[in-house]
């Protein structure tokens, strides 16, 4: 087990279960992150990137509601076609009014979550800043897309200002460069501000990209 869980706990929140970490520096800085595996992964999967973030994020990793194998979940079924807004919508709904309840059980006192998300989860993660922009902060977007039918959902005045974390790998075979390109663009034209971290790698963050993961995260504008 990684050194990063030992400091951790799992908790269920109406039945999902979740692994989250307190902030180490109790300052009036904390500041609250969800992290979000892929397809396949599990609450467990994103702490190893979580090494550069500042300690003084509160961590909630929450598994995914659709279990596809043994320690194996998903976000929704893999179909033919990638899932409408209204599907995200929904999954984003559930998400949130768990980590309400959380908060509400006096944990934090913060309305703001930033999100960092790997392939499915950052797809999720996208859904969450398109969805529910006045919940979110900053969005980090790993090896990850915008379905393109969801670019009529994308509004200037949510998202103008926003800040984007986008990391890519020219070599990935999952979720091909273009359409991560294709994501910033879209995010551009709607005024966010998009970071682009792009590396000779596969399906995987490099390690140019993790350290501007951590830089990103450090900076203190939303």
């Amino acid at each position: 087990m990684s050194k990063h869980l030992h400091t951790t706990q799992i908790i269920s929140l109406d039945g999902w279960p979740f692994r989250i970490r307190k902030a180490a520096t109790e300052t009036a800085q904390i500041k609250l992150m969800l992290l979000l595996h892929g397809h396949l992964g599990d609450e467990n999967s994103m702490w190893i990137l979580t090494k550069p973030l500042p300690t003084t994020y509160a961590l909630l990793a929450p598994r995914a509601p659709i279990q596809t194998g043994p320690d194996q979940f998903s976000w929704h079924e893999i179909g033919p076609h990638w899932p409408d807004i209204i599907t995200y919508h929904r999954l984003a709904v559930k998400l949130l009014t768990r980590v309400n309840h959380w908060l509400d059980n006096g944990h934090m006192a913060t309305n703001r979550i930033d999100v960092m998300g790997f392939s499915q989860g950052a797809v999720m993660s996208y859904a969450l800043a398109i969805l529910h922009p006045e919940r979110i902060g900053k969005v980090a977007a790993l090896a990850g897309f915008i379905p393109k039918a969801w670019k009529d959902h994308l509004h200037k005045e949510a998202l103008q200002g926003k800040n984007f974390y986008i990391a890519h790998g020219t070599r990935d075979d999952v979720i091909p460069l273009d359409k991560a390109c294709q994501a910033a663009e879209w995010l551009k034209e709607k005024g966010a501000q998009v970071e682009f971290c792009k590396a000779d790698t596969g399906h995987k963050l490099s390690a140019d990209c993790f350290k501007g993961l951590g830089a990103f995260f450090s900076t203190t504008a939303d």
